[in-house]
């Protein structure tokens, strides 16, 4: 499931719109090379014209429109191409965890991508990762997680699946050993609707990080929460659970783990009125 923020591009016919006619006309031919997945072309176009690697094609730049859906598998070469060309990696790079890209994740990190670096809602990749439950972009060695938290939070150690770092936070006994942390998670951030501001309920604390481990796969998380006292049925957002996330980002893993642990399939949401199932209530 994509949220409003990542969902930026509807069309083919609105990607080359652009910010004067001038503009457009400068675009039209690197827009072609990319369309073509030509590198060469694409690379000649910005030799003639290296100013069109910092034009928009709407709000995004070619190099963030490369990370997606709309424009399909863009090869590595392109991308190599745009960065070659001095187009600016942060933005990108925010947009590429959001759609679990975690090829051109590693590549923007590669080109000097600041992991820290927070795009148009304040967040940072990782957040953007987690909120997204895209764990293919914040994993392994060479991507995000390796390069950090940066903003301490519980959610998102629980999201990243630090269970070190949760164990540092909440006791084996539930209780909680620090605040919260910098930035609570909130996915109006995302495009999706708001929800009341979070609050200092350590019920509530607990719940958000087991709901975020589970939207991004993380059993051993999730079960070391639930060991603490956590409710494997907590809805910190919009009558939200974990299992409601987990079905949404296709975790079928964490999926049948909450199902076995005995969480509740019948939870309506207060977004989509629906339960686990699909079935909306009435």
């Amino acid at each position: 499931m994509i949220s409003g923020r990542c969902r930026a591009l509807v069309s083919r016919c609105t990607l080359v719109a652009a910010t004067t006619p001038e503009d457009s006309e400068r675009l039209q031919p690197i827009f072609q090379a990319f369309i073509a997945r030509d590198a060469a072309e694409l690379d000649a176009a910005l030799e003639r014209d290296p100013g069109a690697v910092d034009l928009r094609f709407g709000d995004n730049t070619l190099l963030e429109l490369a990370t997606q859906p709309p424009t399909g598998d863009v090869p590595a070469e392109i991308i190599a191409v745009l960065i070659e060309r001095g187009a600016a990696l942060d933005r990108a790079l925010n947009l590429a965890a959001c759609f679990n890209l975690r090829p051109m994740v590693s590549q923007l990190l590669d080109a000097g991508a600041d992991p820290t670096a927070r795009a148009d809602a304040d967040i940072t990749p990782l957040e953007s990762a987690a909120m997204h439950g895209s764990t293919d972009a914040a994993d392994a060695a060479d991507v995000l997680v390796h390069h950090g938290v940066h903003r301490n939070a519980l959610w998102l150690t629980a999201a990243a699946g630090e269970l070190d770092l949760v164990r540092d936070w909440v006791s084996d006994a539930g209780e909680l050993l620090k605040p919260p942390g910098d930035y609570r998670p909130n996915f109006a951030d995302v495009g999706r609707p708001a929800a009341n501001a979070p609050t200092d309920d350590p019920d509530e604390i607990l719940g958000e990080a087991l709901v975020f481990a589970a939207a991004n796969g993380r059993v051993p998380v999730v079960d070391y929460l639930l060991s603490t006292g956590a409710s494997i049925d907590a809805r910190p957002y919009r009558s939200t659970t974990g299992l409601h996330l987990a079905i949404q980002f296709r975790k079928v893993e964490m999926m049948r783990h909450l199902l076995s642990c005995g969480a509740a399939h019948s939870v309506a949401d207060d977004q989509y009125n629906s339960d686990a199932h699909g079935g909306r209530r009435v």
